[in-house]
């Protein structure tokens, strides 16, 4: 079955639908340095963007936390209306049977809204830097999008959910820039989240300061640890029940 929802406000629906608008989707996951979601949520944040929908799956985390904007889901929406940008902020990873589903339901969903392109952020691990660059970069089709920097070297693997949605973008026609700061693969990497920030600055024109990420991660920390508990408590109530 798949079933994953792009679910949005009624109030936002036609705005997302207006035809003069050029949408840019902004998205990462919780993968190498957590960079995808300390990046997006950042975003998010330092943009005054509001909350709009919510992405559902069948399978989706059990958990919720409460934030200045209302009730955080593991897989959120915000718009930030004045620069045309749609920010998907996944606090958790979508489980391994539905990450096509997910990415396709985001892919049609965002060609169904006369989205024009989008901006991965990821992690590169920093086993693989090879000079003084901060970040790699890839660019499917013509995402008119490009750095001086080297892209990412033939023989290197991007793995995960962001593979698979990177791959759906490209199968959909979707211009598509991948963004892979070098990040320490099991830490929490608020330094690349501000290199991607840095690149994004340029290739959209907007000046989004960096210095209060250290900060902002401790709260994506915070998340991570409620995901981690909800969890720990499924496995607990499905496994054995021992009597003393």
């Amino acid at each position: 079955m798949r079933y994953v929802e792009v679910h949005i406000y009624e109030e936002y629906e036609a705005l997302l639908k207006e035809h003069e608008r050029k949408w840019v989707l902004i998205t990462g996951f919780p993968g190498f340095g957590y960079v995808g979601t300390i990046a997006t949520r950042y975003l998010a944040n330092k943009m005054k963007s509001v909350k709009i929908g919510d992405i559902i799956t069948k399978y989706m985390p059990d958990f919720v936390a409460i934030e200045e904007y209302g009730v955080m889901t593991p897989y959120e929406i915000f718009l930030a209306r004045d620069k045309d940008l749609i920010i998907i902020v996944n606090n958790a990873l979508p489980s391994t049977p539905e990450r096509v589903p997910y990415s396709l339901a985001l892919a049609e969903w965002f060609k169904k809204i006369n989205g024009s392109r989008a901006i991965f952020a990821g992690g590169l691990n920093i086993k693989l830097k090879e000079g003084d660059e901060e970040f790699r970069w890839v660019c499917n089709m013509d995402c008119e999008w490009s750095f001086k920097e080297p892209t990412l070297g033939r023989g290197n693997y991007i793995v995960g959910p962001l593979a698979t949605l990177y791959t759906i973008f490209t199968i959909k026609k979707i211009p598509t820039l991948l963004i892979l700061p070098y990040t320490e693969p099991g830490k929490y990497d608020p330094s690349a989240a501000a290199v991607f920030i840095r690149k994004l600055n340029e290739v959209l024109n907007t000046d989004i300061p960096v210095g209060d990420l250290i900060e902002y991660s401790k709260l994506v920390a915070y998340a991570e640890a409620l995901m981690e508990e909800a969890s720990k408590k499924v496995r607990e109530d499905k496994g054995p029940k021992l009597y003393m």
